[in-house]
């Protein structure tokens, strides 16, 4: 909402300092200012005057309206309580092209598609991980066949502390190499649901209500639709970020994204029906042939999947990614994903053989990434790789 007169900045500032009577802003009140007329000027006036009186969390709430409005026409999510564990620092990050964006990365609503399979051509997968200490987590087959475990992300973001921004992702499924050989494999079913265990084996914390997942995410390519999110990627976070593009068409029963990459070949399609049923029964009987326990977790459960990339030979950077959303797995029917080789990237998706077999879909998506490094740290490190030109964990 914006002001429109001196009449109404007089009003915010009003409110903020009846607000602060009390000697503290907090979250609830927060909540209340922002629903007064305000612009980011105002905003930044009561954060420079009022903010040693705000919790965390309020102060957390103005910092992202100051610098990113709520977007029309999206669903307001920003005060769910994940986001209150993690408030913004209200730190800056500048990057190598000189755009002032919040170092904290959150994203607070969107639609998000998922593919989990298997690759068979586990040498191509290891070569992609080669040097980086990791190497990809294998399914091993009752014929005897091996796959290394891969997924495709694409997603649309509605509202994030970097704007809205459209990605693809292409990850492996990684675990260190030091762990060994008989660590590095789960034992697949034959009901063709093992690849997504590698995102349903870890450790929950029952006093701090967080599942902390054993593999990590290796992020080996992504594909951004701005600019900010292609620089603060590449230079803070390490990933192998370029030019994309994810097209969303909506049907009464089905959600398609249609990635390009920036020179507009296709890279992937991807069709969801609504009204397909979960396989969460299979999936139970993957878990109990690869020996893996599946706890019912709580409404509230914290997700934590740690995560590393790094772009070309780099060294490898690490993160988390966390959300508080409980994903619902279906097959992936004939015909829901193709990729195609006019990319780079639906060209690598092919040579690796990748199958896909579980398909999630989430409709408000929603998550923090912590752990990225300081971004003052990290920024001659980040500006160095552009200046490159580089556009127990598995039971047996």
């Amino acid at each position: 909402m914006q002001a429109r007169s001196g009449a109404h900045d007089s009003e915010f500032m009003h409110e903020a300092e009846r607000l602060a009577g009390d000697g503290e802003i907090g979250n609830s009140d927060a909540i209340r200012l922002l629903d007064h007329r305000h612009s980011p000027q105002d905003l930044r006036a009561a954060l420079d005057r009022f903010g040693p009186l705000m919790t965390p969390q309020a102060r957390s709430k103005l910092t992202l309206a100051a610098w990113v409005s709520l977007p029309p026409r999206v669903h307001n999510q920003r005060f769910e309580p994940i986001f209150d564990r993690y408030p913004l620092s209200g730190r800056t990050y500048t990057t190598a092209s000189g755009t002032t964006v919040l170092e904290d990365v959150q994203y607070y609503n969107g639609r998000m598609v998922q593919l989990f399979g298997g690759c068979s051509n586990v040498t191509a997968v290891r070569e992609a991980l080669a040097g980086s200490g990791y190497v990809p987590v294998m399914l091993r087959h009752p014929d005897g066949r091996q796959t290394a475990i891969a997924q495709m992300w694409a997603h649309t973001l509605t509202d994030t502390s970097l704007h809205p921004y459209d990605a693809m992702f292409i990850v492996v499924a990684a675990v260190p190499e030091s762990m060994g050989p008989s660590q590095q494999s789960l034992r697949a079913d034959q009901n063709g649901m093992s690849s997504l265990l590698s995102m349903l084996y870890g450790t929950y914390t029952a006093a701090t209500r967080t599942y902390t997942n054993h593999a990590r995410l290796f992020f080996i390519r992504l594909l951004d639709s701005t600019r900010i999110a292609i620089e603060v990627g590449r230079e803070r976070m390490g990933t192998d970020k370029r030019p994309g593009t994810v097209d969303v068409v909506d049907t009464a029963r089905t959600v398609s994204f249609a990635v390009k990459n920036g020179a507009r070949h296709a890279v992937a399609t991807v069709k969801v029906d609504l009204a397909a049923p979960d396989c969460l029964g299979d999936v139970a009987t993957a878990a109990a042939t690869a020996g893996i326990p599946l706890p019912d977790l709580p409404p509230g459960t914290e997700y934590v999947y740690p995560s590393v990339a790094r772009i070309g030979r780099d060294p490898v950077v690490s993160w988390e990614w966390r959300t508080d959303l409980r994903a619902v797995p279906r097959r992936v029917p004939d015909g829901a994903a193709a990729f195609s080789s006019q990319s780079e990237e639906g060209a690598m998706i092919a040579a690796w053989g990748f199958r896909p077999e579980i398909m999630i879909y989430i409709p408000n998506v929603r998550g923090v990434v912590t752990g990225i490094p300081d971004g003052r740290s990290s920024r001659a490190e980040g500006r160095a790789s552009v200046a490159r030109g580089q556009v127990r964990l598995i039971p047996r």
